[in-house]
């Protein structure tokens, strides 16, 4: 799921790609004994840093009956592909849709060359700058709530249940920025696991009402992103520009 080499959807990135701001987070869902975890994925295909819990501010299962706060109980867990962060066990997981915000903070190119999590503050001549904020969803199935509006900075929102989606179908989604639709932005699409170098990766761009056209090519994991820039920054005093990313998970062919 993410960009440049990997899954997403895109805009101009930011000067600063090598960094971890330019990277994507997204979701998967896993089983459990006796229900299911929300995993918190960082990176993309062949890039995987660490995900970090302490960058995490807000993680949440939505059920058509409440909200389950995932905040409490995180932990990190070391696969074969990276170390994610795991949510800890919550019911109804065949029918919830998970949303999480991810603070990756302030980052700069130095004077130097060299990349820093910091803020201008600490090294004025820096020659690039931004803040970095990623929002993620996935939708675990049949029955989610598929259309709710999180209400998080930057989001997609499907206007038809992935769950029943098909190969050969195309699946309508609306960007969300501030609560707004966001017109002629690139959705990309991958199935979040093989690398892909950044001129194939499908893209589709949102109409004047935000809403993008994606083709269901396959069954399995289907990974939506999107990266939105914003320049000069809300906080000039400490970066030249914003970095928004938003993803969207959810797998073709499940079955109800």
């Amino acid at each position: 799921m993410m960009k440049k080499t990997c899954l997403a959807f895109a805009v101009a990135v930011c000067a600063i790609p090598q960094t971890a701001a330019a990277h994507d987070v997204w979701l998967t869902i896993s089983q459990a004994e006796d229900g299911c975890r929300a995993i918190v994925n960082y990176g993309h295909p062949n890039d995987r840093p660490p995900a970090l819990v302490d960058k995490i501010v807000d993680f949440a299962a939505l059920t058509g009956k409440e909200r389950v706060d995932l905040l409490g109980g995180l932990s990190h867990k070391q696969t074969p592909a990276a170390i994610i962060v795991e949510s800890r066990v919550f019911d109804d997981c065949g029918h919830s849709l998970v949303a999480v915000s991810y603070d990756n903070g302030f980052w700069l190119k130095a004077p130097s060359g060299s990349y820093h999590n910091a803020t201008v503050r600490s090294v004025p001549d820096a020659q690039d700058s931004l803040w970095s904020v990623k929002f993620a969803k996935a939708i675990s199935g049949p029955g989610a709530p598929w259309g709710t509006v999180v209400g998080t900075l930057f989001e997609v929102v499907p206007l038809s249940d992935p769950a029943a989606a098909k190969p050969g179908d195309s699946l309508r989604v609306r960007v969300l920025f501030q609560g707004k639709p966001l017109a002629g932005i690139a959705v990309e699409r991958t199935d979040g696991v093989t690398p892909v170098k950044e001129d194939d990766i499908p893209r589709f761009t949102t109409d004047s009402d935000g809403v993008a056209s994606v083709p269901i090519v396959g069954t399995g994991l289907h990974l939506l992103a999107i990266d939105y820039k914003v320049s000069p920054s809300a906080t000039p005093g400490l970066a030249k520009m914003d970095l928004y990313n938003t993803t969207l998970t959810f797998t073709v062919g499940q079955g109800n």
